[in-house]
């Protein structure tokens, strides 16, 4: 539990979010006890993440910040597939001591790695309490969207199936009753993941198909169960009320069972097909 300071500290960093333009909203209080040293939230200066921006204030002005507390309302990114230096880094690199989380990045390439680097440099961890993480994730939903959501008649999306339980929901559009199709994907090797329809959706594999317009009438294929195994370049097929949506596994980043390397994440097209009377 935080005491009436620490509060302070991660509720004013939900509040610097809020300051954020565009879907990735971040805010970031570098603090020592009670004194708020530096502020910054994403996009306070073009292509600079919170944590950038507060930390160069604080060189700026001549700011020891070494020893000093850290509040974020997103986890830093810990992203080596990038040229920029992860905010994790820099954070650690600056001395801070300890560093308080509103809301873990649902980035796949993200998720709970930056965590890991500050842990493993000596930095002491600290969550916001249940209400200012519950906070801390409206303010960043949008952002969190487009790795649990999408949307279109055919798009495409990256995400780890092995966060929100594996669920993706596809919808048509952003409008409420819109036709949509909630996903579950879980486990299976190195070269296939496990679809599944879930309830009231059932699911088939349309075996030998390369191309969406190879599926002529996706009523025409074995819908036996709930769950299919989609090897990579295979399409599924999951079919509700709703109508039909085609799902082709594009690229599978595995779970370490399987040779991964700590990035775990499916790639995949779809393709939606409404009952007739549900349009977009």
């Amino acid at each position: 539990m935080l005491n009436d300071i620490e509060r302070a500290h991660a509720t004013a960093a939900v509040e610097e979010a809020m300051k954020s333009g565009g879907n990735a909203r971040v805010g970031v209080i570098i603090a020592r006890d009670s004194e708020v040293l530096t502020t910054g939230h994403k996009g306070e200066r073009p292509g600079l993440h919170a944590e950038q921006v507060a930390l160069a204030k604080a060189n700026e002005q001549h700011i020891n910040v070494e020893g000093a507390q850290l509040y974020t309302s997103l986890e830093p990114c810990a992203n080596s597939r990038t040229n920029r230096v992860p905010c994790a880094e820099l954070v650690s690199q600056a001395g801070i001591s300890v560093v308080y989380i509103g809301a873990y990045d649902p980035n796949p390439q993200v998720y709970r790695l930056g965590w890991r680097h500050l842990r493993d440099h000596g930095v002491q961890l600290r969550d916001f309490p249940a209400d200012l993480r519950a906070c801390a994730r409206q303010v960043a939903v949008d952002f969190a969207k487009v790795f649990t959501n999408g949307f279109g008649l055919s798009a495409g999306a990256k995400f780890d199936f092995t966060q929100n339980g594996g669920r993706f929901t596809i919808s048509v559009d952003e409008e409420q009753g819109s036709p949509s199709w909630e996903t579950r994907w879980t486990d299976c090797g190195a070269r296939a993941i496990y679809l599944y329809g879930g309830r009231p959706g059932v699911v088939a594999l349309a075996r030998f198909a390369n191309e969406f317009a190879e599926i002529d009438d996706a009523d025409a294929l074995d819908y036996g169960g709930t769950s299919v195994k989609v090897e990579i370049g295979s399409i599924g097929v999951m079919r509700n009320d709703h109508g039909h949506l085609l799902c082709q596994v594009v690229a599978i980043e595995p779970t370490a069972q399987h040779g991964g390397t700590g990035h775990v994440s499916v790639t995949i097209r779809w393709e939606a097909r409404p009952a007739e009377g549900r349009t977009a």
